[in-house]
């Protein structure tokens, strides 16, 4: 089968070609692993073993590989519970998590692990360090490996790793039950961000720093995406605090393309070895369903290799797509918003959201943000939120869009379905932090209508032509960058 060529094992080790058949009595102090990556094995991935042997209480692993400035080989670990897939899917329970090609060293003891790793046990057994290559310059690289075993006793005093999870239900507080009592249907519009990067993956922001950057611009939730790892899900309860939600997420980086995995289980870690079209991405995808969470495509048109989305064409296993993301240009936004706007005018009722992508400096997060709204703050709303298509996206976490279809029996909100049964109806917007911009509105047939945007004024008031399948809302300031966006509000 392609999957099985493509996953086929690749080992290659020069000072210890004996490793696997040592003894566990050996006490050994370290190994090297050496080896040869071709240009033309694009996307394999090659795994190499070593033996943890009884006894090992810390691995220190050191990595490099030539011409490290142009080319680019990514290193991830799995432990002791092992790598292989079967029948394409494993739910990579043995996966320790990726650091890319951004570390030289790493390590992994039962107190303390590298952040972009998973905290846990050092347990005896076959580990395996995996190497797949981003991008790789000339004809080959050649990596060296080398793995450096400890032995000293951890005392029984020392705190070893604990799950530390954030919690997943707020609930309504004061402050938040003020704002839902202001609301006619008993839901609150809450304010985040889907797509966060920190320390626990490639980010440079840590933890602390970015919920202290939520609070500052004033959001109610983000959502710790780290690349194909749960490090950071499993430690957030220790940044988290008591009126922000941190919830549980993924970014699963494929070799076809990014897409979002929102509302985990604990340590869920969603398989990301796969072909386009494959059972492996189907699997993948019904164990986040399965557990209550949603899909999103990320970024489709990002310009990287393994950013293009791939996977599937017409993307038909997301539940939303990533339709504003704060690390591309407007352009590759507005690529993503026609894919989205071609799948609406098809009759495809999928969510667009936004997400900041924000690693490091200046990015921060919350621009965009993603507006959800939700019966709680709750992870579970959230995703209910996202599944009822409740969501509209701006630049800035205080601009705000209050975007509704009116008519006789009618008053329909951002992603509901309207029966109009033939009678007139309108649609009305009223905007906060919009002055002056200009608002368009767009049906299945595409621009309708532009207006300049009078904040604390009249809302602007559109009658809908019968037959309209839906009807949605950009607005742009006077560079013709995007500043808000709603989802539609569906007409039968």
């Amino acid at each position: 089968m392609k999957l099985l060529s493509l996953l086929t094992l690749a080992v290659s080790a020069s000072a210890c070609a004996d490793h696997a058949q040592r003894p566990y009595t050996e006490r050994k102090s370290h190994e090297t692993f050496t080896g040869r990556i071709s240009a033309s094995n694009v996307s394999e991935y090659r795994y190499i073993p070593f033996e943890v042997s009884p006894g090992v209480t810390s691995i220190h692993i050191n990595y490099d590989y030539t011409n490290r400035t142009a080319s680019s080989v990514y290193a991830g670990v799995f432990d002791e519970r092992g790598h292989t897939l079967e029948n394409g899917k494993n739910l990579t329970a043995g996966f320790r998590g990726w650091s890319f090609a951004l570390l030289n060293v790493w390590t992994f003891t039962p107190t303390e692990t590298t952040p972009m790793y998973v905290g846990g046990p050092v347990a005896p057994g076959t580990w395996s360090v995996v190497l797949v290559d981003s991008k790789i310059v000339g004809e080959y690289v050649d990596y060296n490996i080398t793995i450096t075993y400890g032995y000293k006793p951890i005392p029984q005093s020392a705190q070893r790793f604990s799950l530390q999870p954030a919690p997943a239900d707020l609930g309504v507080d004061a402050r938040r039950r003020a704002r839902m009592d202001n609301a006619t249907d008993g839901e609150i519009w809450l304010k985040g961000d889907f797509h966060v990067h920190t320390t626990y993956s490639d980010g440079l922001w840590t933890p602390q720093e970015q919920v202290a950057n939520a609070q500052s611009v004033g959001l109610d939730f983000w959502i710790s995406t780290e690349h194909n790892s749960v490090s950071g899900n499993n430690v957030m309860g220790a940044f988290a605090p008591e009126d922000m939600l941190i919830g549980r997420g993924m970014e699963v980086t494929t070799r076809f393309g990014h897409w979002q995995a929102v509302g985990l289980e604990h340590s869920q870690t969603p398989e990301w070895r796969y072909e386009p079209e494959s059972e492996g991405f189907a699997d993948a995808v019904q164990q986040v369903h399965r557990g209550g969470g949603f899909v999103s495509v990320n970024h489709p048109y990002m310009q990287c290799k393994e950013c293009l989305w791939n996977l599937d064409a017409d993307l038909g296993y997301a539940d939303s797509v990533e339709i504003w993301n704060g690390g591309v240009t407007e352009e590759i936004n507005q690529l993503a918003i026609e894919l989205w706007q071609g799948l609406l005018a098809q009759g495809r009722r999928i969510t667009g959201i936004g997400g900041s992508d924000t690693h490091n400096p200046p990015s921060m997060i919350g621009w965009p943000t993603t507006r959800v709204k939700a019966r709680s703050l709750s992870t579970a709303a959230i995703v209910d939120g996202v599944k009822r298509r409740r969501v509209y996206i701006t630049d800035r976490p205080e601009k705000e869009i209050d975007f509704i279809v009116v008519g006789e029996g009618i008053h329909a909100q951002i992603g509901d379905v309207v029966e109009t049964n033939g009678g007139t109806i309108t649609a009305r917007l009223a905007t906060t932090g919009f002055a002056g911009q200009i608002v368009s509105f767009i049906t299945e047939k595409g621009y309708l209508r532009n207006e300049t945007v009078q904040d604390e004024g009249e809302p602007i008031t559109l009658d809908i032509e019968e037959g309209t399948k839906f009807l949605r809302v950009e607005i742009r300031n006077a560079t013709g960058n995007f500043t808000g966006l709603t989802n539609p509000i569906y007409l039968e």
